[in-house]
């Protein structure tokens, strides 16, 4: 079916392609086609006239405009790693152990960064701060060594007072709700510092996060509850329904402003002005309106998952809420009420799947009937909560007594959400690869077969075969494309290692699996990254040494997929993790192996050699975990790498000998100390690139300088996890490979 989009929604999807073309980072095509295909697609069908074309054209050059400037402020903050700034400004709300958000109204750079703080003010008080900037896990922060207030508040301080007025009703939701105060602050007033974890996570995989985190379902809370009252006051129903869109407004700027908040408070608005004067609603209207304003305002709008989100649920209700429903009414037999509350589920998680796959790499398959189960907890919680701050107020004991009875439904939301994610199957993880090609596939299909001719089951039939083929060929084309290559992938867990290798016909090995996470085994970034890169099996699970930065995602790995072998240096270790590995792996029957020098492992092609330890230790008699580190070579064809675990100086001398005199890559030794990368090493081997797996401003220092200076000296190219997130090398036989990252490196 072709959409009859008006002409202001017509103008957003131009203005907005062309600002995502500014902003899309290069080298990634992907993304720009899942974003531009269906908008160029939208913007032609029906074909318009050449002069609404050339229209189209010239607002997309003003996006592109427009998104290349915001693109180019933004770069200019943070600065340099290690460089010093002066700014002013206030924290958006209190730091959470010493990490928090500082809006800066004054200085170098202006907007939100990230900042490392011990003692800070209160949300919304003006201040003058002074710091470093750092790699921080997150991105880059300011390290902030001291906290003088503003010589005077500047000329125009936006938000500053609501951020106070903020901060103050989180204290006070502290007060009343104790315990639950995070889940409250999330659900009133947008703030989700100090959620547990494991609620975090239960929401997420029971595909009712969108309940926590505010949205436009809040803001049409908070306007059903305002027309009911301007109802009792004996307003008509338009004026009820103008006055409680304008009344949102300031529940919104309560918020800040976030992204579906205004995008709720724009549409309420745009409908009820236009009902007020008489006018039939344009849903597509309103909505395309609330983009272009949202976008034009800040054209960065369009990369944040949560922008993406709130406007694709809110255009999957547009489209097919009606239809949704009418299905639900005829094929489930539920009266009208149930049904339009069931149909807008679909529409809006059909619609929003793509984006939440994509960002998120899992999809829940208990979304629609937990939404509609924890719902009415929501919406009897959301107004309640903002009662009890009222009547906190005007009197404690009675925003007590409101809070009590918000305590109730929290609890059973609380209990509702872990139950529906207690599920090993609630939520399905899926590769990253695939969500284009559905996707694409999915939408090429209706498009081709949109014509009305035919008859419906048969266009369907062939449409949904269209996006189920996609989803077979797509796998098979990415496993021909990579037959006669090894692909090594060095994935970003942080401060550890974890490097996984693709033989030339699809078998895996991972080496080391880096340090543990909390909350669900399937989230663990190890995990995440080989099912991204459509991993089934791992031949081999090489664990270098039993240090907690390799073997801390190792028992997540086992629990996750089939392994062939579990393979290690033989040296005991008394630590709880490296107990849970080895009981994971007994559990689940898979044999334990150590090795030593001379050992080899042949996969299609592939040689992995170990090097080292020659026995118990890197060296005779050394028992110090490091220096049993398992070594690595790794042939194939005219290609040769040497995986070096934590091995230090002395293990690396000791094998310099057998190492290939001519190497075309190293994974730099435990994550760029000074105790490994020996010039005697690098002398005989002669590495064209390094890899070096290293944490964001971690503590260790890491990598040392003199590490840097010697590969630098020595004419290697360095790839850094910390700076250019996960590393792929793809290689031939012949010795050539090139080097893929994760995101450009920010120098």
């Amino acid at each position: 079916m072709t959409l009859a989009l008006p002409p202001v929604a017509r103008l957003s999807l131009a203005f907005s392609a062309g600002a995502a073309l500014a902003l899309l980072p290069p080298g990634r095509p992907l993304p720009a086609a899942l974003f531009l295909l269906p908008l160029l697609a939208a913007l032609i069908r029906p074909f318009p006239r050449p002069t609404v074309i050339v229209r189209l054209g010239v607002v997309a050059l003003a996006g592109f405009g427009s998104g290349a400037r915001a693109d180019s402020m933004a770069g200019r903050c943070p600065a340099e790693a290690a460089s010093a700034s002066e700014v002013i400004g206030y924290m958006v709300a209190s730091p959470l152990r010493g990490r928090g958000t500082f809006r800066v109204v004054d200085g170098p750079c202006a907007g939100d960064v990230r900042v490392l703080v011990a003692d800070a003010p209160g949300p919304g008080v003006p201040v003058l701060i002074r710091g470093r900037w750092r790699d921080e896990p997150m991105g880059r922060a300011l390290a902030v060594q001291d906290v003088t207030p503003s010589n005077g508040e500047p000329a125009f301080l936006p938000g500053a007072a609501l951020t106070r007025w903020r901060g103050h009703l989180t204290e006070r939701l502290a007060v009343l709700y104790g315990p639950r105060a995070p889940m409250v602050s999330a659900l009133t007033l947008a703030r989700r510092e100090g959620l547990d974890p494991g609620l975090r996570e239960a929401f997420a995989r029971s595909g009712t996060a969108h309940l926590l985190a505010i949205s436009g379902f809040h803001v049409g809370v908070i306007a059903l509850v305002l027309v009911v009252g301007l109802r009792r006051l004996r307003l008509s129903r338009r004026d009820s329904a103008l006055g409680a869109a304008l009344g949102c407004w300031g529940y919104v700027a309560l918020l800040g402003f976030p992204d579906a908040a205004t995008r709720a408070a724009l549409i309420l608005t745009a409908v009820a002005a236009s009902r007020r004067a008489g006018r039939p609603p344009a849903r597509w209207g309103a909505l395309g309106s609330a983009f272009l304003l949202l976008v034009a305002a800040d054209p960065r709008h369009l990369l944040a998952p949560g922008f993406q989100l709130s406007f694709a649920g809110a255009a999957g209700l547009v489209a097919w809420g009606r239809g949704a429903t009418r299905w639900a009414s005829s094929f489930l037999r539920l009266s009208h009420g149930p049904a339009s509350a069931v149909g807008a589920g679909v529409a809006a998680t059909v619609a929003t799947l793509p984006v939440v796959a994509w960002h998120f790499e899992r999809v829940s398959l208990v979304g629609i009937p937990a939404t509609l189960a924890a719902t009415p907890l929501v919406v009897a919680a959301l107004p309640g909560a903002l009662a009890s701050l009222g009547a906190d107020a005007l009197h404690p004991a009675a925003g007590r007594f409101l809070a009590g009875g918000v305590g109730l439904l929290l609890g059973a939301l609380d209990r509702l959400t872990r139950a529906t994610a207690a599920p090993e199957w609630a939520s399905l993880w899926v590769p990253r690869t695939w969500v284009p090609v559905a996707f694409l596939a999915a939408w090429g299909g209706g498009s081709i077969l949109a014509p009305s001719s035919g008859r419906v089951v048969v266009r369907r039939g062939v449409g949904l075969f269209a996006g189920l083929a996609g989803l077979v060929v797509w796998p098979a084309l990415v496993g021909i494309q990579a037959r006669g290559t090894l692909e090594l992938l060095a994935i970003d867990v942080g401060q550890g290692d974890a490097l996984a290798l693709r033989t030339p016909r699809g078998r895996w090995v991972l080496v080391d699996a880096g340090p543990a996470r909390n909350g669900d085994p399937g989230g663990h970034p190890v995990v995440r990254a080989l099912r991204r890169a459509g991993v089934v099996r791992l031949e081999a699970l090489v664990l270098t040494h039993p240090d907690l930065d390799h073997i801390g995602g190792a028992a997540a790995v086992l629990g996750t997929f089939p392994v062939g072998r579990v393979v290690d240096p033989g040296l005991a270790a008394g630590k709880e993790a490296y107990v849970d590995v080895l009981e994971a792996a007994v559990d689940r029957g898979v044999p334990w192996q150590a090795v030593h020098a001379g050992d080899r492992l042949d996969l299609d092609g592939v040689e992995l050699e170990v090097l080292s330890p020659a026995a118990l230790g890197g060296v005779e008699g050394d028992t110090e975990s490091n220096a049993a580190s398992v070594v690595l070579a790794v042939r194939y064809g005219l290609f040769d790498a040497l995986l070096t675990g934590d091995a230090p100086v002395e293990v690396e001398r000791a094998i310099a000998s057998e190492v290939s005199a001519s190497l075309e890559l190293l994974k730099v030794g435990h994550h760029g100390s000074s105790t490994s990368t020996d010039p005697v090493l690098l002398a005989r081997s002669r590495p064209r690139t390094a890899l070096l797996s290293v944490g964001r401003g971690n503590r260790y220092g890491h990598p040392a300088a003199s590490v840097l200076a010697r590969l630098r000296e020595a004419g290697v190219e360095v790839h850094r996890t910390d700076r250019e997130g996960s590393i792929r090398v793809v290689a031939r036989q012949t010795g050539e490979m090139r080097v893929e990252v994760e995101r450009p490196a920010v120098r």
